[in-house]
């Protein structure tokens, strides 16, 4: 069974590269504009990307969103951005991870991965 990425990114380009990346690597991608996020409770997905500036909403103030529906509680967001303080920025929404924008392939596949093991760093220690 593949492994499910709800990918949140309103740049076209980005998203189309994203996907491919990862469906290559054997991820199932759900590319989808963010609202309304409601929705995606219904997509069971193992693990959300989320742009952290997508379609006029910072994506800080989504990740919190998401992060109140019952059924995405245990799911990781990884917030990606080309913000300076995307570390500080992924603490403060209680993202589970982030990737600094632009990013290595590499460096994308290793953050899901320790997000869907359990051993993300951006809430739990590395930004604090």
């Amino acid at each position: 069974m593949k492994k499910k990425v709800l990918l949140l990114e309103d740049d076209n380009l980005i998203r189309d590269v994203v996907s491919l990346i990862l469906g290559e690597e054997g991820y199932e991608v759900l590319a989808a504009e963010p609202t309304p996020i409601e929705r995606f409770k219904n997509l069971r997905p193992h693990v959300i990307l989320l742009d952290e500036w997508i379609n006029q909403q910072q994506g800080d103030q989504l990740c919190h969103e998401l992060k109140k529906i019952h059924a995405l509680l245990h799911v990781p967001v990884i917030i990606f951005s080309t913000a300076v303080n995307i570390a500080e920025i992924a603490k403060d929404c209680k993202a589970d991870g982030y990737v600094r924008k632009p990013f290595m392939v590499e460096e994308l596949l290793q953050e899901i991965e320790k997000c869907m093991s359990g051993t993300a760093h951006a809430s739990a220690s590395a930004a604090g």
